[in-house]
């Protein structure tokens, strides 16, 4: 009788390629990617508007930029949980957290304070909205292949 070799059977960790940084790493990137593609679409729709009206309102800047931030969040944890099929809401909270560092390391450059009430608020709704849609996007994944 022969011995199966050790990482060709039937059942791998990574669907593919046995390799389990794959196996986080592949859902995060696309996920993030995601999540900065439609921020900046929805960024680039707010300053289209604001073109429209001829009129900038500077009060409303700040917070259409944290509901932009805000829906690619919610996008990519979506879409990071539908890729992994599990661990949506660890994926989703992740996103939240890669786009709140970025968007408060670009802040700190750019010369705004370092941190106060209104960076906490944000990173809590950019916590809630990605881990919220990491969470749907596991629940309502399809079903991969069966394995049998």
């Amino acid at each position: 009788m022969t011995r199966a070799k050790p990482g060709k059977g039937r059942y791998t960790r990574c669907g593919s390629c046995g390799n389990p940084a794959m196996e986080i790493g592949k859902p995060f990137i696309i996920g993030l990617v995601a999540a900065l593609i439609v921020s900046m679409i929805f960024v680039m729709l707010f300053a289209l508007v604001f073109v429209v009206m001829k009129s900038i309102v500077s009060s409303a800047v700040i917070p259409l930029s944290v509901i932009s931030l805000m829906l690619g969040c919610f996008v990519g944890g979506w879409i990071c949980g539908s890729v992994s099929r599990q661990r949506g809401l660890f994926y989703g909270l992740a996103i939240g957290l890669s786009v709140f560092l970025g968007a408060w390391i670009i802040g700190i450059a750019m010369g705004e304070d370092t941190f106060s009430i209104a960076i906490a608020v944000k990173l809590v709704l950019l916590l809630l909205t990605g881990g919220c849609g990491g969470w749907l996007g596991s629940n309502n994944a399809k079903p991969g292949r069966s394995r049998r």
